[in-house]
């Protein structure tokens, strides 16, 4: 902030509010050193955003889904790093997967089974040409994007760990909560890692699906190095899987 800036921030806001734009300022420049450097040893493109409003497509659900913004990629490292003893046995999951950032970082972070949705075609070709460049040479990585809508989303028969950054609104994450109930219903293991988790009554309210906190050093992160919360849920057995309580399904 220049002088100036900070000299009218310092009148309108008070130094509260210098502090907190200061502090905006270096999240920002943190990240993106981060960002950048992640594309560049990769050779790819993860950083650009895109407004849905420019691609020439239509679709039932545009209208309730967000602008491609990329998840900062130390945010989805520390996120994602709590779920990595349980990657060999899990599918991750990417709902509104955008350019395929998290998928490629889960994939580092040795998750070997990946799947990302996203019903924008045109950045869904971004994600299947970014992963394709980095997993050229990594024949023990499946991965694949699927072009379709996440409501009416048929997931794999398997445990999964699913993240979303908002990726949409509540007529399309209602159609998500409810197939990730019935997976729940089927048996198997479902964790859930929800950031900037706008529609987050509807996963409270799912009683197949329970809150637990992240790690002190996460918090930590989302406390000084983010712009927004995030909450995990894992899956609760109902009455036609008690069996299932407290146990984790093998794959």
């Amino acid at each position: 902030m220049t002088r100036t800036k900070i000299a009218q921030t310092l009148k309108e806001d008070g130094l509260s509010g210098v502090v907190r734009r200061v502090h905006a300022g270096l999240i920002f420049r943190y990240h993106e050193t981060f960002n950048s450097r992640f594309d560049t040893i990769h050779a790819i493109d993860t950083r650009t955003s895109v407004a849905l409003e420019t691609l020439d497509f239509e679709h039932q659900h545009k209208a309730h889904a967000i602008d491609y913004e990329p998840t900062p990629i130390k945010l989805v490292e520390a996120l994602l790093k709590p779920s990595r003893a349980r990657a060999s046995s899990t599918t991750f999951l990417d709902l509104g997967c955008g350019k395929g950032r998290v998928l490629i970082k889960a994939a580092e972070l040795g998750f070997d089974r990946l799947i990302g949705v996203e019903f924008a075609g045109e950045i869904a070709e971004a994600a299947r040409y970014n992963l394709g460049q980095v997993f050229r040479s990594s024949p023990g990585i499946s991965w694949t994007i699927i072009s379709q809508d996440a409501a009416t989303y048929s997931p794999p028969e398997s445990d999964l760990i699913v993240f979303l950054y908002n990726p949409f609104t509540q007529p399309v994450m209602e159609g998500v909560v409810n197939w990730i109930e019935a997976h729940i219903d089927r048996g198997y293991r479902v964790e859930i890692i929800y950031y900037n988790s706008q529609c987050r009554s509807l996963f409270d309210d799912c009683n197949r699906l329970k809150v637990t906190p992240f790690p002190w050093l996460v918090k930590l992160q989302l406390r000084f190095l983010s712009w927004h919360a995030a909450v995990k849920y894992l899956s609760v057995a109902g009455d036609r899987n008690e069996s299932y309580r407290g146990t984790e399904r093998q794959v």
